[in-house]
């Protein structure tokens, strides 16, 4: 079975996981594994506690053996910081399991091995997740910066870059350091970053429907000034997360983000000039 769904919200785990597990199984480290696994999941826990008390819907939570990749339906256009308390909130329940471990090894609760192994543990799984790249947590924090210093579409597809070449960095010195294990990781995230290319099209669209979808009253405001002949779709390349945007039509007038991302949304007028949607 591949597939639970606790609290509701569906559970997967990765083939890499399963392959992982069959590995330590031949290799007779098969509760090192399964400590494994409940530390990446107790790890994907810390998000999902964090992005519920936040308000936001957790749909679905994919284990992988360095972590785990959370889909929340509120997580493109939110206020950045609350994006980046969600991806800390992994790591932070990480550093309390280190505190804990050195506790019981110090305490002598725990053998030296097992208490340096449950200890390794956590580091690798915090400290490969703090890594920049997308969309470990480390990549989401980056992502959440950028939206602070420019409108969303350009961080994200400066976040991905920069992922995707990290990304192919990491697989590079793994094949020339033969390290297989870290170039099969390098794969999946590279794949996924090109995955996230392809799709930012779709993503985009997500990002000015829950725009719309939110209340004006939930965002502070922010000022935008523009020509008349700017598109619609090219203003919207200016928006940013968690705000809402009262564009400054130069020579027309003032254009709420409401009515903008209705023509753009319900009216097809992708490419009709603002100074006539006010």
């Amino acid at each position: 079975m591949n597939e639970w769904r606790p609290f509701g919200i569906r559970l997967r785990i990765h083939l890499l996981f399963w392959i992982v597990i069959g590995m330590s199984i031949l290799l007779g480290k098969f509760w090192e594994i399964i400590t494994l696994f409940v530390i990446v999941l107790i790890h994907e826990m810390g998000h999902i506690a964090v992005a519920r008390e936040l308000g936001w819907t957790v749909t679905e939570v994919e284990l992988l053996p360095f972590g785990g990749v959370a889909t929340m339906e509120e997580a493109y256009a939110v206020d950045p910081l609350d994006e980046i308390v969600v991806a800390l909130a992994g790591p932070f329940l990480n550093v309390i399991m280190i505190a804990v471990s050195l506790v019981c090894w110090y305490a002598d609760i725990w053998t030296d091995e097992w208490a340096r192994f449950f200890l390794a543990g956590n580091v690798a799984v915090a400290g490969f997740n703090l890594l920049p790249i997308w969309p470990l947590d480390g990549g989401r924090i980056v992502q959440a910066v950028l939206c602070w210093c420019m409108p969303y579409r350009r961080a994200a597809i400066a976040s991905l870059t920069l992922s995707a070449m990290l990304s192919a960095l990491m697989l590079g010195v793994s094949v020339l350091s033969l390290q297989t294990n870290v170039a099969v990781v390098a794969v999946y995230l590279l794949a996924v970053n090109i995955q996230a290319f392809l799709r930012f099209p779709y993503q985009f669209i997500r990002f000015l429907m829950e725009k719309y979808a939110r209340q004006p009253e939930e965002y502070g405001v922010r000022a935008l000034t523009v020509p008349p002949e700017s598109t619609a779709m090219e203003v919207s390349h200016l928006l940013r997360r968690g705000c809402s945007h009262l564009v400054y039509v130069q020579g027309s007038g003032l254009l709420a983000e409401e009515r903008l991302l209705h023509a753009l949304l319900f009216e097809n007028k992708h490419d009709t000039a603002v100074g006539q949607l006010v």
